[in-house]
């Protein structure tokens, strides 16, 4: 779900809630991530998203709001499926909830069980959370409508709690692909996200300083005087936060090369070879160039936002409302994701985005894209003193281009755009050379922002970032991050050395 940590105070899923922001008790409960102060004011408000046909209630120890006249968690240890029932798809959502996000995860179930599984889709759930006494479990289950079926192919005793490690989430899917056959695969990876960085050490405090209320608007705003890495570097808590599917117990979490290696596996292993549909990441920051390289391989599409999300995160109910009826193709299905998520939190913020990506295109973006670092480190090595160094510095100002609350991710289009339009200001010491580096620049940025636009087939963005085209970059002002070096990206596309000479020069 939506998980960066500064949306906590996000827990706002409708305009109708919004409008009781101003309440100072709830804006309490929201600042201080108070999770029994929100769902008290949700069950006292009839608000569209739960309404007072829901009630607390004690599911085998876990704070679990049900359906009054709802079933209770069912026990079905045996149940695998039909193995001949082939479907058209299956959603397997890894749900890595031990931690600050507990409560959104049971929000997020209750979405889920108000579809179910249908004739068109099975939808499996693994989470990772905690019921009473703090006791910490896995569960996997199959949701059908109105309920959860819990489903234990292994020992109780023996099961595999980490959810920040690429064994846990192989285990989880290749089960799920096994016992739920299907024509198509989607996977749904839960949890906070950091992008293609995995801040080390990194904590987590209050984020109420990240957002403010803007009655005129009557709306939530990102705060952008200071980057998410740099907040969570600052910060002094418990609460830590890096990679993804962060586990509080172990401390661990997947970083980006562990996502590799969980993904390589699943498809050798249980996909013979085949990509999953898409992989989505209900999380933050996660639409980058960088991390579509690592999913590439694996899947068709790629759905994940450039910015934060919300803590709400999707909203699986009105995403999945269309499958009751008819069997929606790829396309239609991750479109409509997309499109439903901007509906959803057009109302709510004008900081938000998240983007559809066709995998299949990637590689020529990337390739492109070590052209145009070639280009820019010969530049650099014969520029006029710093007036293309600082001509580039100009391309990606934030004030110039678009940047997320992590303001080393930069929207990879908005820059090239900024950088064509500013060639004509480079001044080269070999100005016969310079000239045909600007010309094949020019080229190639243009045939960048061609890739880009084909690349991203849907793309929903809040109007504080109306110039996000759907894919960031890594692109930092003063040093490179030391998890960024071990990325394969980084070890094979040129614009890693470009950004060590820009640093230097």
């Amino acid at each position: 779900m939506a998980h960066c940590i500064q949306t906590i105070i996000l827990l706002i899923t409708t305009t109708h809630l919004v409008a009781h922001a101003q309440n100072q008790s709830l804006l309490l409960a929201l600042a201080t991530h108070n999770t029994s102060a929100y769902e008290r004011f949700m069950l006292e408000e009839n608000t569209s998203f739960i309404d007072k046909e829901f009630v607390a209630d004690r599911v085998e120890g876990n704070d679990v709001a049900i359906q009054r006249k709802r079933p209770s968690l069912q026990q079905a240890t045996s149940y695998l499926g039909d193995p001949h029932a082939e479907k058209e798809w299956t959603l397997l959502v890894y749900m890595a909830a031990d931690n600050d996000l507990r409560g959104f995860g049971v929000r997020n179930l209750q979405q889920l069980c108000s579809i179910g599984s249908t004739q068109h889709i099975n939808i499996i759930v693994e989470c990772h959370t905690r019921i009473s006494n703090n006791k910490k479990i896995t569960r996997r289950y199959l949701i059908e409508k109105d309920k959860m079926l819990q489903i234990t192919d292994y020992k109780e005793a023996d099961q595999p709690l980490d959810s920040g490690t690429a064994n846990t989430l192989i285990s989880f899917c290749n089960w799920g692909i096994a016992s739920f056959p299907a024509k198509k695969y989607g996977l749904v990876l839960w949890n906070h996200g950091s992008g293609i960085v995995d801040p080390i050490g990194a904590r987590i405090t209050n984020p109420s300083t990240l957002f403010t209320y803007n009655p005129v608007t009557n709306k939530l705003e990102l705060d952008r005087s200071i980057g998410f890495l740099d907040f969570i570097n600052r910060c002094d808590s418990s609460l830590k936060e890096r990679g993804i599917c962060w586990d509080d117990e172990t401390g661990h979490y997947l970083t980006n090369q562990d996502l590799g290696t969980a993904l390589n596996t699943i498809q050798t292993n249980s996909l013979n070879g085949k990509k999953f549909e898409f992989i989505g990441f209900d999380a933050c920051l996660m639409s980058m160039l960088e991390i579509a390289s690592i999913v590439k391989n694996h899947a068709h599409f790629m759905i994940a936002s450039q910015e934060l999300e919300l803590a709400a995160g999707w909203r699986y109910d009105t995403i999945l409302k269309p499958l009751k009826e008819s069997p929606f193709n790829t396309l239609e299905f991750i479109t409509h994701i997309v499109e439903t998520y901007g509906d959803n939190y057009n109302k709510i913020t004008d900081d938000y985005t998240l983007s559809a990506i066709r995998l299949e295109t990637i590689e020529s973006v990337e390739k492109n894209l070590d052209k145009i670092a070639q280009l820019l480190l010969e530049a650099l090595s014969l520029q006029k003193e710093q007036k293309i160094k600082n001509v580039i510095r100009a391309s990606k100002n934030k004030f110039l281009c678009t940047h997320f609350d992590e303001p080393s991710y930069i929207d990879l289009h908005h820059f090239y755009r900024n950088l064509q339009a500013s060639l004509k200001h480079f001044e080269f010491a070999d100005t016969k050379a310079g000239a045909m580096i600007i010309e094949k620049l020019e080229q190639l940025l243009s045939k960048g922002r061609s890739l880009i636009e084909e690349a991203v087939i849907a793309n929903r963005v809040g109007k504080n970032l109306k110039e996000a085209t759907g894919i960031s970059i890594y692109f930092p002002e003063n040093r490179v991050h030391s998890s960024y070096k071990k990325t394969t990206f980084a070890t094979s596309n040129t614009w890693h050395n470009f950004l060590n000479k820009y640093m230097t020069t």
